[in-house]
């Protein structure tokens, strides 16, 4: 299939209704090139996927480190160091030591959670590259298939025709917009810690409170555009977060112990992704396609 990514694709209002019946000639030429770009976007689902885990498992191991690190920088002024008190400086040099540590691991969490941002954006992209369009091009007897729609009466879904053995172009794009939801909300979820945990001041700090709306790095509102996720200049909050984070939200505020653990245990949870629903999903699509999506 030709590359077009340059070219925003152009769908009907209703893409839910299949479009007209095609012939058997039609259908016999689409079925091939459709069967090819499933494949291939199916695959990209299931890197990304993959993509996301190990960003999810670096994103926790960082921010269990950011933790210990800040609640024993701030336990330092009154821990007992036993042998140890009497060294000159000790307890400066190991706050010192302590800071440096919370800004490493501040920068590795965020390097973490801006890879699970691109992972989700492969994820909706390749939610939105499943149909196949035929190519209109004039003076050639060849037939060719594009991702891009040419002709607002071909929805490229095969007039709803199974794409394999059963399952049509349409039940595929619903088995993955389920998957996507599942990443969507949970990366949201994420932000919302990565946030809270960026926002933690070392003793003494000067460290900025973070907003919901603030970028936390460059190029985020951007990349949360390009995939439907933001609007205007800012981040929205899930309309169900609404209330309860603005009124919960405290800039400045130093999260206690047991909350920090909490942050840490929703982390490891992904509360939002259903695993056992996910691998159910992936073994369909890769019986009916007969490849093996693991």
């Amino acid at each position: 299939m030709e590359d077009c990514a340059a070219t925003p694709v152009r769908r009907p209002a209703d893409p839910s209704s299949p479009s007209p019946t095609p012939s058997p000639l039609s259908l016999r030429q689409w079925r091939p090139a459709a069967q090819r770009n499933l494949r291939n976007q199916w695959s990209r689902l299931l890197a990304a996927k993959t993509r996301w885990l190990a960003a999810t498992a670096n994103g926790r191991s960082h921010a269990a480190a950011l933790v210990n690190a800040n609640l024993s920088h701030g336990y330092m002024p009154g821990m007992d160091l036993g042998v140890l008190k009497d060294m000159p400086r000790i307890r400066d040099r190991a706050s010192a030591k302590l800071a440096h540590k919370e800004v490493q691991c501040r920068e590795m969490l965020l390097s973490a959670y801006k890879e699970m941002v691109c992972a989700v954006s492969d994820l909706v992209k390749a939610s939105h590259a499943m149909r196949c369009f035929s190519k209109v091009s004039s003076g050639s007897p060849l037939v060719r298939f594009t991702d891009c729609q040419d002709d607002l009466n071909d929805l490229g879904d095969g007039g709803g025709a199974p794409v394999y053995r059963w399952v049509s172009m349409l039940e595929f794009e619903n088995l993955a917009k389920e998957l996507v939801e599942m990443f969507v909300s949970e990366l949201q979820l994420k932000r919302l810690i990565v946030l809270n945990l960026l926002s933690i001041k070392s003793k003494g700090g000067a460290d900025p409170s973070l907003e919901w709306s603030d970028e936390l790095y460059d190029g985020e509102l951007y990349k949360f555009q390009s995939i439907g996720l933001g609007s205007g200049d800012s981040f929205p909050l899930p309309e169900n977060w609404r209330v309860d984070v603005l009124q919960a939200w405290q800039p400045g505020h130093a999260p206690s112990h047991e909350v920090l653990q909490v942050y840490l245990t929703s982390w490891l949870a992904n509360v939002n992704i259903k695993t056992s629903r996910i691998d159910e999903i992936f073994e369909l699509v890769g019986e009916e396609m007969q490849i093996k999506l693991r």
